[in-house]
């Protein structure tokens, strides 16, 4: 009987090394499904947020889209008229030469009646013309008008 367990001995070690080996094979399949779950899952945590970050970069996108759009339509303001404005001071005291009303003066230059009697008075310093004269003259004439 000795004999017969020494004659299979070989074949027991054969199957127990073809057990062995099959052991070994289902476990590396059993390893590798689970790897493969893993990264499934990890893929679609990626996907996810490069959605969520594309939907973010879209948003974005509009936005600068938009404020270029409003750049473009906004006009940067203007300087507000200055009474020391050589040729304003210029064109009123030529109106008010030609005859003109300080009222008209203020109209056609766009500026305060004050800014206009303001610089025909700098003028008449600047000058000592009649100019304050004139204006004096006008103004009398202009209260008694709206009396």
């Amino acid at each position: 009987m000795a004999t017969s367990i020494l004659n299979l001995a070989p074949y027991l070690v054969g199957l127990t090394g073809a057990g062995l080996a099959l052991f070994l094979f289902l476990e590396m399949k059993r390893i590798q499904l689970d790897f493969q779950v893993r990264w499934n899952k990890r893929q679609q945590a990626i996907q996810s947020e490069l959605g969520t970050l594309r939907g973010v970069v879209q948003d974005l996108k509009t936005r600068v889209d938009d404020a270029e759009r409003r750049a473009e339509v906004m006009v940067p303001p203007q300087a507000p008229p200055s009474g020391f404005n050589l040729s304003r001071r210029t064109q009123a005291i030529r109106l008010f030469r030609r005859g003109e009303r300080l009222e008209q003066i203020s109209a056609a230059l766009c500026l305060p009646l004050k800014e206009v009697e303001l610089l025909l008075k700098v003028q008449q310093i600047l000058t000592g013309s009649a100019v304050e004269e004139e204006a004096g003259a006008r103004r009398f004439e202009a209260m008694g008008r709206a009396r």
